[in-house]
């Protein structure tokens, strides 16, 4: 009782663009430009969950993104305030996205979860994922340099540096 989940346009989050709620203007901007869909929920009014889905790129951090072909579709952003989680308000924004936003024959829901995002990785793995391929993010000096495994590529999945135009963009 008090939950909703319910597709939003990107830039129907803008009155939670904070730190607090890991938004910003730009972001939630950038993601309504390039078609990306929302899925949110609210208790009593008040955002608690939201996440993301594209068809082409995401960024992950200023300087990598990922790049997915058109035999995929991306889930990423995926966030729960603390005091809901472990009420399954990520199975209902995926139950609203498989619904209202079905895929084409053959193409398919991938993700990925850091290895130190515990929190994700628990509802992770409630999902049964089947695993496609290892990304990694070395940090080295200020730098970031991505590395995806040749399977994660082979399946159209792939960690790309950005260039500075287009992490102004992300």
């Amino acid at each position: 009782p008090g939950y909703t989940t319910e597709p939003k346009n990107p830039l129907d989050l803008l009155p939670w663009a904070t730190t607090e709620y890991g938004l910003s203007e730009t972001f939630l901007q950038r993601a309504s430009e390039r078609g990306d869909r929302c899925v949110a929920n609210f208790y009593e009014g008040e955002l608690v969950g939201y996440g993301f889905v594209t068809r082409s790129f995401a960024p992950v951090t200023e300087q990598i993104g990922v790049k997915i072909n058109s035999t995929l579709q991306y889930r990423y952003k995926g966030w729960t305030h603390p005091e809901h989680r472990r009420k399954h308000l990520s199975h209902a924004r995926g139950r609203i996205n498989s619904r209202l936003f079905p895929r084409q024959p053959g193409q398919r829901m991938v993700s990925y979860v850091e290895a130190h995002n515990f929190a994700s990785r628990l509802t992770h793995a409630d999902v049964h994922p089947i695993f496609l391929g290892t990304c990694v993010i070395v940090r080295l000096l200020g730098r970031e340099l991505p590395i995806s495994s040749r399977a994660a590529r082979r399946e159209g999945f792939e960690l790309v540096r950005l260039d500075p135009t287009e992490a102004a963009h992300a």
